[in-house]
């Protein structure tokens, strides 16, 4: 049953729903097939049908994020009868903690956090503790200390930045998934700060919820009860304005005679293409609510600055500038660059002042502008210095009259030979852009985009002082790395040539700005332990369990990520031998290959393992890595699976032109054959799941979810002659996510992507009958599934909200409740499982990847964890090794098939060297391996061709 809040809202989108299906049909349909035609025409006009494929260059260009994976998430996340995807109309819930035994996540058996160790993500908030001096600062140094904030993983700690060897802890009492944007620290008081959470430049992806504010220097905090301004949730000019504070882009404390002035900028964000594609409603989040906001009372109360000179009209409403940036001069003045309302596309390109912080005067209005970055002089109150994201891309500025006047100023020159001698940000001001002054010399600059500039002479000539590759013209720069779309700088209190710098790959640390010039170490990653990798696909290999875990995944910026012989417990390092966006991973269950991805059609294979250190260069020029497919059809993050039996690999082949197929391709020893196969099921959807049945293993049976709520199985999908069998439910609407099997292929399990639908479907006969276990689920996208292979009526799914079990998933209404301990509330977007001892892995997008271990509810925890018992290779020919992470005398092997008959028993000694057994002519299927030591009791799956 879902749950809906806000009836204003409904009742606006109702309307437009009626009106939408008197208009767009008028034949004869049920209502679940009117609801699958209207889904359909939703998907067919999405505002971002024109844009989600084009490449990161031509994004640029439109002031698109570099991204198109929140695009395909807003498609694939709609709620199906109102056009456009509702995280707000969740009611909010708090469930119990799952207490019994078989999941991980629980009180007793958490979840297990596993990296990336050294692999940081999207930051744009970082600050040196300012408590972390004198008597408090605990290890003799002064503002070492440092918090950061990752824009989908929550609040950070470092306690000495310094030191390469420091991790981070992640702050407890703040949602781990928050998105924290903006910062603020009390200059009458060390022990305040403030967050603001919520990205406006990223169209939605990253949305908050407010202020939070700590009074003990960050050890607790509470949220700050800001209400909005301005009206409810209304509609007009073709959209939706959602009431709320949804994106914090910055905050002030300007301290007046020992009183502290609290100042937020609240902005906006929408779901829509900025091509005016409106087609269908958009939802334009907090845009009439948008504006400064105040207060005087150590936050207490709060009030929105509605001076006439910071309104704008749009559609005959009024709706207030958007702060960008605050900055505080050298006489108090208060100072704010504005940026434009997502979807309205008014209010940037201004440059405000204010003496008392409730009269404004716009000083400057830069025109053909948007956001608008701000630097003030630490000594001279008439300096200012401004970056802007202009039509032609970055701009800067300076004033030496307090904005009386402004003139342009030069700009940094990018070694690399891609970026505009005229755009240090390659299009991307947008998203990527910065500007700071020295705290004590208002003549040294620092100006960030892809890369990081510094100036000496007030930005009359500039030096660059990192890099984000190895590109042509970069390689022969001796300068440190930092990753590219550099989002934040903060000077260490007392020390100006050290500083704390944010980007896209998380943390880095600066011992010597100046030294950067020519010094390759003066700048370095700090992200040991800072875990806000935002995964799309995670794998963990069947084979070579016995010296640990290895793991692969594809990242948003950070490429495809692996480690090999993880330890059990415990983050651990990864290294990226591709580059850019990661997509679909699998490690070959033989451990031969893996399948790596990136963007679009692009999808290559190389030799397994990979030593650390790969590169794509290195990799190609050994001949260790082949080609599969090349391309730019498909979707960003383009939907894959592997048949480890036959070694043959698929893929969504949609071209741009409209022609929907199956890429098929053979996996060779060192080359790939490729063709597509196709059918009229397909010929006008998408495929959004792709699974291979492991149980059909002399060809490949094949199931697809498509974008428009079918279910299809392909017999042969290997060969040229596939057999395509729709089996899609009755009463399916949505986008498949998922497609997972329980004990036998007649066992089917779906999920679905989208807000508004039931979620979680179930099917006992092969797809013949399907019934829903939505249950008490709320109302969220579930991304997805896996079934307790011990317990018949244990599934957890991954959710836009972490992992969600039912210990009675046969009822007809299974209760649902979430199982985050060691994990927190992140969305989880991929779930695989090492079917040799249960272990799972979850993939989150924000928070890195964890496992757990599916057990029975018999089972001795302690003895489990301690015994880490493992069988590999889990799909073998009858041959297969044990080996005990605790040394098990007289253990009692025993191996039954499905029918319960015995097929082989023996007395073991197991311990961590290799235990052999060999079966005699086995029939091919599923068997359990059952081990008995005293009080351990484990069961395992394998598989045998």
């Amino acid at each position: 049953m879902k749950k809906y809040i806000l009836l204003s809202v409904i009742a606006v989108t109702t309307i437009i729903t009626v009106l939408f299906v008197i208009n767009s049909t008028t034949e004869d349909l049920s209502e679940i097939a009117l609801k699958r035609q209207q889904h359909k025409e939703f998907l067919d006009n999405s505002p971002f049908k024109d844009t989600r494929n084009l490449s990161k260059e031509k994004r640029k260009k439109l002031s698109l994020p570099p991204n198109a994976y929140n695009e395909r998430e807003w498609e694939l996340t709609m709620n199906p009868t109102l056009g456009i995807p509702t995280p707000f109309l969740v009611e909010s819930t708090t469930p119990s903690l799952y207490t019994t035994l078989g999941a991980p996540g629980n009180n007793t058996t958490p979840w297990q956090e596993r990296g990336p160790l050294n692999t940081g993500g999207r930051t744009r908030v970082v600050f040196f503790d300012p408590t972390d001096v004198g008597a408090n600062n605990g290890d003799g140094v002064d503002y070492n200390r440092v918090f950061a904030g990752g824009v989908g993983g929550g609040l950070w700690i470092n306690n000495d930045i310094t030191s390469a060897t420091s991790t981070w802890t992640i702050i407890p009492g703040i949602a781990g998934d928050l998105s924290v944007n903006a910062y603020a620290l009390d200059p009458n008081d060390s022990s305040t700060f403030y967050i603001g959470t919520g990205e406006q430049y990223a169209q939605g992806a990253a949305i908050g919820n407010g202020v939070y504010k700590t009074t003990d220097g960050g050890s607790t905090w509470s949220q700050v009860n800001i209400q909005p301004a301005g009206s409810g949730t209304v509609s007009g000019g073709g959209s939706l304005f959602k009431s709320g504070l949804f994106t914090v882009n910055d905050i002030a404390i300007r301290d007046v005679n020992g009183t502290s002035e609290i100042y937020v900028g609240v902005g906006s964000t929408f779901y829509a293409a900025p091509n005016g594609n409106i087609a269908n409603p958009s939802n334009i989040l907090g845009a009439q609510n948008a504006g400064l906001y105040r207060s005087v009372d150590d936050g207490a109360t709060w009030t929105r600055i509605e001076n006439p000179a910071l309104s704008f009209s749009f559609s005959g409403l009024t709706f207030y500038v958007s702060p960008n940036d605050f900055e505080i001069g050298a006489d108090n003045t208060l100072f704010m660059g504005s940026i434009a309302s997502p979807g309205i596309g008014q209010g940037g390109g201004r440059i405000y002042s204010s003496t008392d912080g409730t009269n404004w005067t716009l000083d400057q209005f830069i025109a053909s502008t948007d956001r608008v970055e701000l630097a003030t002089s630490p000594t001279n109150a008439n300096l200012i210095y401004a970056a802007v994201d202009a039509a032609a891309g970055a701009d800067l500025y300076i004033s030496t009259d307090k904005l009386t006047t402004i003139t342009a100023l030069n700009e940094p020159n990018d070694a690399d030979n891609s970026i505009s001698a005229t755009d240090f940000t390659r299009g991307q001001a947008f998203y990527d852009l910065v500007i700071e002054t020295d705290p004590t010399n208002d003549q040294i600059i620092y100006a960030g985009g892809i890369d990081l500039h510094r100036s000496a002479n007030g930005g009359n000539n500039w030096n660059q002082i990192s890099k984000w590759s190895e590109n042509p013209n970069l390689n022969g720069l001796n300068v440190p790395f930092i990753h590219a779309d550099v989002h934040a700088l903060t000077f260490r209190p007392g020390l100006n040539n050290e500083a704390i710098i944010g980007s896209d790959g998380g943390v880095s640390y600066a011992n010597s700005l100046s030294g950067a010039l020519s010094s390759p170490n003066a700048i370095a990653n700090r992200n040991n332990g800072y875990n806000v990798t935002q995964f799309y696909y995670g794998d963990i290999a069947d084979t070579d369990v016995a010296d640990g875990d290895d793991f692969a995944g594809g990242t948003q910026d950070n490429g495809s990520q692996l480690t090999n012989d993880a330890p059990a417990n415990g983050l651990t390092p990864f290294f990226d031998p591709i580059g850019g966006d990661g997509a679909y991973t699998n490690i070959d269950k033989d451990g031969n290959y893996v399948v790596l991805s990136v963007t679009g059609q692009t999808h290559l294979y190389a030799d397994y393992p990979i030593p650390p250190g790969s590169t794509i260069n290195s990799l190609f020029g050994t001949g260790s890595l082949y080609a599969i497919s090349q391309g730019s059809g498909g979707d960003f993050i383009n939907v894959a699976e592997l048949d480890e039996n036959l070694d043959v690999f698929f893929a969504n082949g949609a071209t741009f032109n409209g022609a929907n197929g199956i890429l098929v391709c053979a996996l060779g020893p060192n080359a790939a054959s490729c063709n597509t196969i196709t059918n009229a099921l397909i010929s006008s959807s998408r495929p959004t799941a792709m699974k291979v049945s492991p149980f059909t293993i002399t060809s490949t049976k094949l199931f697809l979810g498509t974008i428009d709520s079918r279910l299809i199985m392909v017999d042969n999908a290997n060969t040229a002659s596939p057999v395509w069998t729709e089996i899609t439910g009755s009463q399916f609407l949505g986008s498949v996510s998922d497609i997972e099997f329980g004990a036998t292929e007649q066992e089917i399990l779906i999920t679905m992507h989208n807000y508004g639908v039931d979620s979680v479907w179930y099917s006992t006969d092969g797809g013949t009958t399907w019934a829903s276990k939505e249950g008490n689920l709320p109302d969220i996208p579930v991304k997805a599934i896996l079934k307790n292979p011990l317990l018949a009526e244990e599934v957890i799914i991954g959710t836009e909200e972490g992992i969600y079990v039912t210990g009675d998933f046969n009822s007809v209404s299974p209760t649902w409740t979430q199982t985050n301990n060691g994990m927190t509330s992140v969305k989880v977007v991929d779930l695989d499982l090492r079917v040799s001892d249960n272990t799972i892995l979850a993939s989150t997008h924000g928070r890195g990847m964890f496992t757990g271990q599916f057990n029975t509810l018999g089972f001795e925890e302690s003895q489990i964890s301690q015994n880490n018992i493992k069988l590999f290779p889990t799909i073998n020919n009858g041959t297969i090794n044990l080996v005990s992470g605790t040394a098990l005398d007289n253990a009692q092997v025993t191996i039954y098939n499905l029918s319960g008959q015995e097929v082989y028993n023996e007395m073991m000694n197991l311990s961590s060297q290799q235990q052999s057994i060999s079966l005699t002519q086995p029939a091919s299927g599923i068997y359990i391996v059952n081990i008995k030591s005293g009080s351990y009791d484990q069961s395992l799956k394998m598989i045998i061709e």
